[in-house]
């Protein structure tokens, strides 16, 4: 495969010993961080020459942290790229605990002392931190607890990477045939791209095949599953939040009631979900559509088959309404090895993107020339450039922005290749397939995501109840918001129950709500955009370029979302209604 469509981890490392000559350093300024332990009340000047060896002791970490997950998601099979992995997460619990003293030490400061610190200039790019600090003063722990925590932030993660290691290495699929009898590889990358297949026979196979895999594991699925949760639970409790969920979006920046609202607002809009299904059952010839069904663009006349080039143009054009220099970044990032780009063997399956702050983002795809493929790139770029505009006018500190706001500049790109590929189109038919594919996006994206959403609050509250759970009881929770969220136009084969059991974001507790609300604030923002407000633009690569240098409510403020409003929602659902009447239109 040519080299350009590979990351070039020598960006990070030259060699060997230029990594075990940066680890040596990162434990070097480790070390350094524990002098500062029971100091920091002392002045101005020791706190601010703490945050600054903590800076360069992230900048490293990042680089190191980094460098052995590239490596190790190239190849998940690899023994020495295993061996490197499990290696840094053992450095990573070491730097966890050699600087959790500091947020215990900084909350016994008093309130009016630390505002003092603050008025010296030097603080200024430290305020968040601090102000963070002074908020969750009554969730941080004694310095002693701390410490026992962070030892075991490598036992917290295990059920996670015991979850990646055994479904990506070890799950070993059924392969399928096409309607000619051909043999058909068949793995988790492939699996999206067979349930957009013509063939009802390819779709059928491919989604028992996955299913029947889950089916045969999920005992042992569940008790990962359920292991993560209750260490959630745990960890939230004796930090005194209210709940798991508290304790979760407070990390986000955000609050229970953004949680509570998205739900609400989408349970109260299902029956538009309903009516696209409808629709598409009837464009199918179907009564029902099978779970197999959904994601068949039922418009799209054959399978689009777009190669890697042209997907990367089109993408380019489509984002041009954001900027010249926001263009020229990305054609940067195409021509100088920012993507792994092809699925291979024992590869990472899925998307990702991540910043390495004193280089640049890095972005894994799993490319097998399908539409979805040229959005998922547009989508992770999104990411991508978000880091870029955060660590060029930030320190790493203040880049790292919340995933609540992360997942609206993804979004926003997609909304925006949608909208580019929409209005370029002169053909009905094909018009309408591609709004159909836009509004199969904004379900996936904002209905499902939130279903997951809802399962989780309800998987996390019975074991916060002290109830006890099997494989039983959250397949039934699953299957039964799977028949409301899909309504009475699609059957609920019985192996949809399991889809819970492969969703790898649930080891993330409460991450995927921020999909529903990204979109949702991507709507508004999109559209915005495409509207052509005077200076709008400008706000919103501003709004980018703070990171997580204010808290999230107030960046989505700023290019006016309000997460905490049903309006804001009701401006989502409204975007998916015009799609649809549209979609109606263009069919009739």
């Amino acid at each position: 495969m040519d080299s350009k469509y590979n990351w070039n981890l020598k960006e990070i490392f030259e060699n060997e010993d230029a990594l075990e000559n940066s680890i040596k350093d990162l434990y070097g300024l480790i070390e350094k961080i524990k002098t500062y332990e029971g100091r920091l009340s002392e002045s101005v000047s020791v706190i601010y020459e703490y945050f600054k060896v903590l800076e360069k002791a992230l900048e490293l970490h990042e680089r190191i942290y980094a460098y052995s997950m590239f490596k190790y998601h190239q190849d998940m099979s690899s023994q020495d790229a295993i061996k490197l992995y499990k290696r840094v997460e053992k450095i990573t619990t070491d730097f966890s605990e050699a600087e959790s003293f500091a947020s215990p030490e900084i909350s016994k400061i008093d309130d009016s002392k630390l505002e003092e610190y603050l008025q010296d200039e030097r603080m200024k790019e430290f305020e968040k931190s601090i102000r963070d600090i002074m908020k969750d003063k009554k969730h941080i722990l004694s310095e002693e607890v701390e410490k026992v925590l962070a030892q075991y932030g490598e036992i917290f993660s295990a059920s996670e990477n015991t979850f990646d290691i055994f479904t990506n290495t070890e799950f070993e699929f059924e392969n399928i045939y096409d309607d000619n009898g051909n043999e058909l590889k068949m793995n988790a990358a492939l699996y999206s791209k067979y349930l957009t297949d013509k063939s009802e026979n390819v779709r059928r196979q491919a989604f028992e095949s996955m299913y029947k895999l889950y089916k045969k594991h999920i005992n042992t699925i569940t008790e990962l599953y359920l292991t993560r949760v209750k260490s959630r639970v745990i960890s939230s409790r004796l930090r005194k939040f209210n709940s798991s969920l508290d304790s979760a979006t407070n990390a986000d920046d955000s609050n229970e009631a953004v949680y509570h609202t998205l739900l609400d607002a989408v349970n109260k809009n299902l029956y538009l979900n309903h009516e696209y299904l409808k629709l598409k059952a009837k464009l199918l010839g179907k009564e029902k559509l099978e779970m197999y069904d959904v994601y068949l663009n039922t418009l799209e006349t054959e399978n689009t088959h777009i190669e890697y080039e042209d997907a990367k143009n089109t993408v380019l054009d489509a984002l041009s309404i954001l900027g010249q220099e926001y263009t020229d970044k990305l054609r940067e990032a195409f021509d100088n090895n920012w993507l792994d780009v092809y699925e291979k063997d024992n590869k990472m399956g899925g998307a990702y993107s991540m910043g390495v702050h004193t280089l640049h983002p890095f972005v894994l795809l799993n490319y097998i020339n399908s539409s979805r493929d040229v959005s998922t790139i547009a989508h992770e770029l999104g990411h991508s450039m978000h880091s870029y505009y955060a660590s060029k006018n930030q320190n790493i500190i203040n880049a790292n922005y919340t995933i609540m706001v992360a997942e609206v500049a993804s979004t926003v790109n997609e909304l925006l290749l949608a909208n580019y590929l929409i209005n370029k189109e002169q053909d009905t038919n094909k018009k309408a397939a591609l709004i159909n594919e836009q509004l199969d996006m904004i379900r996936a994206t904002l209905i499902r995501q939130s279903m997951f959403a809802e399962f989780e609050r309800d998987v996390h509250s019975k074991i916060e109840q002290n109830e006890s759970l099997t494989s039983d009881t959250l397949n039934e929770i699953y299957y039964e918001l799977v028949k409301k969220y899909f309504g009475e136009s699609t059957n609920a084969n019985e192996e949809i129950k399991y889809e819970w059991a492969r969703i790898p974001h649930f080891y993330r507790c409460f991450y995927v709500y921020k999909y529903a609300t990204g979109i949702t604030s991507a709507i508004v923002i999109a559209s915005k955009i495409l509207e052509g407000e005077p200076g709008y633009v400008e706000r919103y690569i501003n709004m980018l370029s703070q990171g997580g240098a204010k808290d999230s409510l107030t960046l989505l403020r700023m290019v006016d979302v309000d997460l905490e409003k049903p309006e804001t929602y009701d401006k989502a659902f409204k975007y998916i209604e015009n799609n649809l009447n549209e979609l109606k239109s263009l069919i009739n």
